[in-house]
C-alpha cells in the first residue's frame, strides 16, 4: 500500500457551514478572505523609507440553495437577510486528520437578490458579505 506523503486532503465534501446556529448544507462554493492597503512611503530620493499599513477588509460570497436561503429568511427581521444583525459564519473542516475551523466574524449580508431561469432544478443564490475579521485558528 503507498504512503499518503502529505497525508488525507481536505475536501469539500467534508465542509460543515454553520450561521448563526442554522446548518447550511446545500453550499456549493464559499470565497472568503481579508485584504490590507500596504503601500511604500516615499521621502527624499526615489527609494521609499518606509511601508504603511492600511485597514484590512474581510468579505466573500457563498452560494446557497433556495431552501437554506429561506431557512436563513426564518430568523431574518422582515425576511431580509439584509436585516439580519452581525453574526458568526462557522466554516467546520472535519478532515479527520487535521480539523479545523475558520469562523467569519461579524458577517452581514450585502445582497440579497434571488434568481431562476428555465431548467433550473436547484435555485442556488450566490451571496455577498462583509465581516468584521476571519479567526484562522
Amino acid at each position: 500500500m503507498p504512503i499518503l506523503v502529505n497525508g488525507r486532503a481536505y475536501s469539500h465534501s467534508e465542509i460543515q457551514i454553520i450561521y448563526l446556529g442554522v446548518p447550511l448544507p446545500s453550499a456549493t462554493s464559499i470565497d472568503y478572505g481579508e485584504d490590507q492597503d500596504k503601500a511604500f512611503n516615499h521621502g527624499t530620493g526615489n527609494r521609499p523609507v518606509s511601508l504603511g499599513y492600511g485597514a484590512i477588509n474581510a468579505s466573500g460570497s457563498i452560494e446557497l440553495s433556495m431552501n437554506d436561503i429561506e431557512a436563513l429568511r426564518d430568523v431574518a427581521p422582515n425576511g431580509s437577510l439584509l436585516f439580519i444583525p452581525p453574526g458568526d459564519l462557522l466554516i467546520v473542516f472535519t478532515n479527520p486528520q487535521k480539523p479545523l475551523t475558520h469562523v467569519i466574524k461579524n458577517l452581514v449580508w450585502t445582497t440579497d437578490r434571488p434568481s431562476s431561469s428555465q431548467g433550473d432544478t436547484d435555485i442556488k443564490l450566490t451571496l455577498d458579505f462583509v465581516a468584521a475579521e476571519i479567526k484562522w485558528r
